[in-house]
């Protein structure tokens, strides 16, 4: 059986994802997947024993349609419609990834499936599939895909324990006694104040642990360096990719992250991990995972689900959910889990 999965973002939701593919593959031995995805998260599907091909997209380069973009859209669809898939099934949910399911060749009897249009935000979407799964919005991100493809391929989760089945090569080193700061996000109301994560590094220093910063951006660099001036503890890791980082995080003691893509990470990899929701809801899209301590804001507003933090003025500059969550409660929750 050849499926084809759409699953463009985050990494995040990538991660999410990989419960869902060991289930199948443990009921479906036969099963050969390939994952279409954004390309900057290709690597994660790759991690994974059942999937056979990744096929990345660049939507954002796409959209500029020059000759670069025309051309490589192209070799894109030749590559997709040169297959045929006994099932297309998109797990994201959205009309960007409906459409691009649509692409896809079925074989003969495949169908086209996905989740029911009372089950997500885009429920127009749920029109271009064949087949469509009822599952509970209030469930979390990974029960729904494993839900999603337990009603698609016709079996049942008898077990809430996850198997993410990362395959990240040799062993490695015997963990350091480190942690890892995982300080970049994308939402502005995901991040914690500058100040917290300096604070953390002290807090980390008192009792002898070294402190990794990782950074995918200009901006994520500049942070990290702030964070670590000053500071010998502190190193600032080169740019990586996602395998790299993957390895230098499984190496670690612990990890104290946001609501990120590299806290899923953490989880995915069962390194003990400390995050911090505010805005968002640690019930529906929080870590999951052995050793996993999620803190979620008590602020009335919190989670809000915004990007954007109506609360913020000129004298109040971070969202105020993170207030009650300091560098001291960060840093014992971890502690706890790594002495």
């Amino acid at each position: 059986m050849r499926v084809l999965v759409v699953k463009l973002t985050s990494m995040g939701d990538a991660l999410h994802l990989l419960p869902a593919l060991t289930d199948l593959q443990s009921h479906h031995a036969d099963v050969t997947v390939d994952w279409m995805i954004e390309d900057s998260f290709s690597e994660i599907p790759r991690w994974h024993a059942a999937v056979d091909r990744v096929i990345p997209v660049a939507t954002r380069r796409w959209r500029k349609f020059n000759l670069a973009s025309v051309r490589e859209f192209l070799s894109f669809w030749r590559v997709l419609r040169g297959q045929h898939y006994d099932v297309v099934i998109d797990a994201q949910g959205l009309m960007k990834s409906a459409v691009f399911a649509r692409f896809a060749k079925l074989a003969k009897g495949g169908v086209r499936a996905g989740f029911s249009g009372d089950s997500i935000k885009e429920s127009p979407a749920a029109k271009l599939y064949q087949k469509r799964i009822a599952v509970k919005r209030e469930q979390h991100a990974i029960d729904r895909l494993r839900a999603l493809f337990a009603g698609v391929f016709g079996y049942t989760v008898k077990s809430a324990h996850l198997d993410y089945q990362l395959e990240l090569g040799s062993p490695p080193a015997a963990p350091r006694q480190s942690v890892m700061l995982l300080h970049g996000t994308t939402w502005s109301t995901k991040h914690l104040p500058d100040a917290v994560w300096r604070e953390l590094a002290d807090l980390a220093a008192d009792d002898g642990y070294q402190v990794q910063l990782a950074w995918g951006n200009e901006v994520e660099r500049q942070r990290a360096e702030w964070i670590a001036k000053g500071k010998s503890n502190v190193t600032v890791l080169e740019k990586s990719n996602l395998t790299e980082l993957a390895q230098v995080l499984r190496t670690a003691s612990g990890a104290i992250a946001v609501d990120t893509g590299l806290g899923h990470l953490a989880a995915a990899l069962g390194v003990p991990c400390v995050s911090a929701y505010g805005a968002t809801d640690a019930n529906l899209t929080g870590t999951r995972g052995q050793h996993q301590v999620q803190l979620q804001s008590s602020y009335p507003c919190s989670p809000c689900l915004l990007k954007t933090c109506p609360k913020l003025t000129a004298q109040v500059l971070t969202p105020p959910c993170y207030q009650q969550l300091d560098a001291d409660r960060l840093w014992q929750a971890l502690y706890q889990q790594i002495v």
